[in-house]
């Protein structure tokens, strides 16, 4: 074997194994990636399906739970895309559309809306709303929904969202109160009607906006007669200083 001959054998070989270790390594990157794309697909549709499971009844109405089916829906072809075989994702398949199937069978009415008291699942549901806002507008840009489904979807969305921060706020108003903090309580009143404000183009606010207004100034009337209350008392505790007793006196 001619040297020639084998420096040509060593650069084949050195080629060959630089090709495989490339192609290992893209193998494992592409493995990677596609990992984390189905667990990024099945953590979406678990939030989704925590807002027709997990949400408190008539929080969601009918609408708005088709919407979540229809993002379940394509989550779950998402997944199947990558995976075809995916067992988890074939039974979320049939179940969300045996749900569509039920939501639209019954009548599209208004359902009795439940005030939320908890922080924490006041946050998690405020979370999963603003989600389901980005989607619908990813919806409407990929042509999924055309604009007066979109429009119709977020301001659902937004006024649910509007409830939900106006119920956060009466709940902090409310633990202030139990904590002595009647200006604190005042405060979060005030955040709850800005809120509504906001949200007020059918006056369906109007009256609670009221209300909450007439509330906030009581609250704060309430603080400024306790803050005189306590300045008084002070301004007596310094005029009227503790008498010492005299001590006897040297010359007695």
């Amino acid at each position: 074997m001619t040297t020639t001959t084998i420096i040509v054998a060593v650069l084949a070989g050195l080629f060959l194994l630089i090709a495989v270790t490339f192609t290992l390594q893209q193998l494992e990157k592409n493995n990677r990636e596609k990992s984390a794309l189905i667990a990024s697909l099945k953590a979406q549709a678990r939030n989704f399906r925590f807002m027709l499971d997990g949400f408190p009844e008539g929080l969601l109405n009918r609408d708005l739970k088709l919407l979540v089916c229809q993002c379940i829906a394509e989550n779950t072809e998402q997944l199947l895309r990558v995976d075809r075989r995916d067992a988890q994702a074939l039974q979320w398949q049939r179940e969300i559309n045996e749900k569509m199937t039920q939501l639209q069978a019954q009548p599209n009415t208004p359902g009795q809306y439940q005030v939320l008291t908890d922080a924490a699942q006041m946050q998690d549901v405020q979370k999963l709303l603003t989600s389901l806002f980005n989607v619908v507008q990813q919806l409407h840009k990929s042509k999924r929904l055309n604009q007066e489904q979109a429009s119709n979807y977020a301001q659902q969305v937004l006024r649910l969202n509007t409830r939900i921060a106006v119920d956060a706020n009466v709940a902090a108003a409310q633990n202030a109160l139990q904590t002595g903090k009647p200006r604190v309580a005042a405060h979060y009143f005030g955040v709850a009607v800005d809120k509504m404000n906001k949200d007020n183009a059918d006056n369906s606010y109007t009256a609670q906006i009221a209300a909450f207004t007439q509330r906030r100034a009581e609250l704060e009337a309430l603080d400024t007669a306790q803050q005189n209350k306590n300045l008084g008392n002070e301004w007596g505790s310094v005029a009227q200083p503790a008498e010492e007793p005299l001590k006897k006196s040297v010359y007695d």
